[in-house]
C-alpha cells in the first residue's frame, strides 16, 4: 500500500517540482515538490476509502437485516483473527463479493444480492473466508488505494491491467488456498466459484463499463461476463482457481 501511495504522490510532485524549479530555481522546485507529495499522500490516506466505496457501490446493511451472513462473518472473524467488517449490500444479480479497508482498521465487506440468492451456507462460508483473508493480509487496504489511484486510470482508459498490477497478481489464487484451510468444508469455496458467472452484467451494472475496469481485480470473481476465459499463466482467472481448489 505504501508503494501505491508513494507512486501516486511522486508523479505530480516531480512534474510540478520540475516546472517550478525551471522557473524559480532548484530550491523553490524542491519545496513545491515536497508540499505536493505530502498533500497527495494525505489526500489518499483520507479519501481512498470514500472514493473506493463510491466506485464499488452498495448500501450499508442495518443490524438484523442479514442475520445468517452476519453470523457467518462473526464466526469466521474469530477463526481468522480479524475485526468484524462493516457489511454492505450491492443490489445486482451478478454474484460477487469484495473487501476494502482503510484508516483505523476499518474494513468493509461488500456482497451482491445475486450472491446471496445463489449460494447456500456452505458456499457462502467459503466466499466470506476468502474476503476475510484479504482483510487479514492487508490486501483489502491495498485494494482501496488501488481503486483510488490505478482505478482512476482504468476508468479513463477502460484498461484494467494497471489495477491488477497494483493489487498484485496471484492474490485471488492465494486467498483461495488460505480460505479453504480456514473453513469446515473446503470444497464449499470451489462450489461457490463454479456457480458464479452464470449471469452476464446488465446495462448500467457495476460489472460492466468503466466501473468494472476500475474495480475488476478486487472482486472474488474477476471474470464476470467471460467465465470461460482463462489466459495462460493467469492465476487469478476463476477457472484456473476452480481447478486448483479441486486438488486440495
Amino acid at each position: 500500500m505504501r508503494v501505491l501511495v508513494t507512486g501516486a504522490a511522486a508523479g505530480p510532485a516531480i512534474v510540478l517540482g520540475a516546472v517550478i524549479g525551471a522557473v524559480l530555481g532548484v530550491v523553490a522546485g524542491a519545496v513545491a515538490a515536497g508540499a505536493v507529495f505530502l498533500a497527495v499522500a494525505v489526500f489518499l490516506a483520507v479519501a481512498s476509502m470514500p472514493l473506493a466505496l463510491r466506485t464499488i457501490g452498495g448500501a450499508p446493511v442495518r443490524d438484523g437485516v442479514l442475520p445468517a451472513l452476519a453470523n457467518q462473518v462473526e464466526g469466521l472473524c474469530a477463526t481468522l483473527g480479524v475485526s468484524r467488517p462493516e457489511l454492505r449490500l450491492l443490489d445486482d444479480p451478478v454474484a460477487n463479493a469484495c473487501a476494502l479497508a482503510g484508516r483505523g482498521g476499518r474494513a468493509v465487506l461488500v456482497v451482491t444480492s445475486g450472491l446471496l440468492e445463489l449460494l447456500g451456507l456452505i458456499e457462502m462460508e467459503g466466499v466470506v473466508a476468502h474476503e476475510l483473508v484479504h482483510v487479514r493480509r492487508r490486501d483489502a487496504a491495498v485494494s482501496t488505494v488501488a481503486i483510488a489511484t490505478a482505478g482512476a486510470v482504468a476508468w479513463a482508459t477502460g484498461r484494467d491491467g494497471l489495477v491488477h498490477l497494483a493489487v498484485g497478481r496471484g492474490r485471488e489464487y492465494g486467498a483461495d488456498l488460505a480460505a479453504a484451510l480456514a473453513v469446515r468444508y473446503p470444497p464449499g469455496l470451489r462450489g461457490a466459484l463454479a456457480s458464479m458467472g452464470d449471469r452476464s452484467p446488465g446495462q448500467g451494472s457495476p460489472f460492466s463499463g468503466r466501473r468494472w475496469a476500475a474495480t475488476r481485480w478486487v472482486w472474488i470473481d474477476p471474470m464476470v461476463g467471460a467465465p470461460g476465459r482463462a489466459p495462460t499463466g493467469e492465476l487469478d482467472a476463476t477457472a484456473v482457481r476452480i481447478d486448483a481448489l479441486a486438488e486440495l
